[in-house]
């Protein structure tokens, strides 16, 4: 797997592209595909790293919300061996 640093436009643009093919199948999306839309064109807009940045770790939210829809997380485990639904 290949490694990226924040902001990079490599990384930002194989999120994008995840996130795209992720929801072609989910009209019941269309709000996240919407926001992640524009997050991904702001960040080509704006010429800040710090700005950059901050959109990078918007679309890594929505890449986070899309897997908690899919059912994509793990479990947690507390003290005393019992498990916790995210």
């Amino acid at each position: 797997m290949k490694r990226f640093t924040v902001a990079q436009p490599e990384a930002v643009e194989t999120l994008f592209e995840k996130l795209s093919v992720r929801v072609q199948n989910h009209p019941e999306w269309e709000r996240l595909v919407k926001t992640s839309s524009r997050a991904h064109a702001r960040y080509q807009q704006v010429g800040t790293p710090d700005a950059r940045g901050f959109y990078h770790g918007l679309l890594t939210g929505f890449a986070v919300a899309i897997k908690a829809l899919q059912g994509k997380t793990a479990s947690r485990s507390v003290p005393g061996g019992r498990r916790l639904r995210p």
